[in-house]
């Protein structure tokens, strides 16, 4: 058990405190004054810790929070407040039984990631915007939005931050396995999306640049819900799509030292198999480079991909993204 990340989740109980309970770990905050009338019973939501070692987000959160108690921000709607995977927060581990962000959508309850998802759903039915906060594995050179394209979902990152990256995608799931929580919110009607702050662990620089999101979604919910906006979306954000996924196949090695949004050029060597060099097929940049760092986790079924920039005009389109 890590303390660092047991004081984490206790400082967010003891925020939480008078909130109304969801869940365990998930609450709802109720503004003093009835709010106005908004497409889903909650305006925002946020969400920290869907992976057990992505930490960062629950910093965020608290944060978050303190400001509300001070009363140094006010949103005119419910808002709640979720740790994805609290026993796997305890285990220091990325999750208990299952990936809890495959497991969103579906009739189960066999596994603890499959009760929890369960037990969330129905606080991301009722959200009319969600940020979930996540970190990568391996280190980042910059924080990036990542979500499944919907124009909505679209509109949403690019108002939240002018500097940070997105990559979207759209035809099929990021993952075969389950829906991840963004994808389930955008299913249920809402507007999901999740934000990359950066390798995982507690990172002064992640929660500044978290708590920044967190505020400019709560400023973005009130200018949708209200019809009156401060600001327009970003006109020409940084964008990308998927150029290559590379399966993994038992023997693959990655060289050491890649990390996300590193560039890659077409044929330099990535890595090795069987006693060949393992070459990038295109050029673009590195995402989800995978190591055998956990003895205990199943093999990976992705190496790591590559993603390409695209322009706003081909979101959405056949034939854009390269599986």
């Amino acid at each position: 058990m890590d303390t660092r990340n047991m004081q984490a989740l206790e400082r967010f109980e003891a925020l939480c405190h008078n909130l109304e309970k969801v869940a365990p770990l998930a609450y709802v905050w109720h503004p003093k004054k009835p709010a106005p009338a908004l497409p889903k019973p909650i305006g925002v939501t946020l969400q920290a810790a869907t992976h057990g070692n992505e930490v960062g987000g629950i910093d965020v959160l608290n944060a978050f929070l303190r400001l509300l108690h001070a009363g140094l921000i006010n949103p005119p709607f419910p808002m709640g407040f979720a740790i994805g995977n609290p026993l796997a927060v305890q285990a220091n581990r990325r999750f208990v039984e299952k990936d809890l962000n495959r497991s969103f959508g579906q009739t189960v309850r066999d596994l603890d990631e499959d009760k929890r998802a369960r037990s969330l759903e129905p606080l991301l039915e009722k959200s009319a915007l969600f940020v979930d906060f996540h970190q990568t594995i391996e280190p980042s050179h910059r924080p990036f939005f990542i979500f499944p394209y919907t124009k909505s979902a679209f509109d949403f990152a690019a108002a939240l931050h002018d500097q940070i990256p997105i990559v979207t995608h759209w035809g099929l799931s990021f993952s075969k396995d389950g829906m991840c929580s963004d994808e389930y919110v955008n299913h249920r009607g809402g507007t999901g999306l999740t934000i990359e702050l950066g390798q995982k662990g507690f990172d002064a620089y992640h929660s500044g640049v978290g708590l920044q999101v967190a505020l400019a979604a709560v400023q973005y919910a009130v200018g949708l819900f209200t019809g009156v906006t401060d600001g327009r979306p970003s006109l020409d954000p940084e964008l990308y799509t998927w150029k290559a996924i590379i399966p993994y196949e038992e023997g693959m090695t990655l060289r050491e030292g890649l990390v996300n949004f590193q560039a890659v050029a077409s044929g330099e060597a990535v890595g090795s198999h069987q006693g060949k060099i393992l070459r990038a097929p295109a050029d673009g940049w590195i995402l989800f480079p995978k190591y055998p760092r956990d003895p205990l986790a199943a093999p990976a079924k992705e190496l790591y991909r590559i993603i390409k920039r695209v322009p706003v005009d081909d979101l959405g389109k056949d034939g854009v993204i390269n599986r």
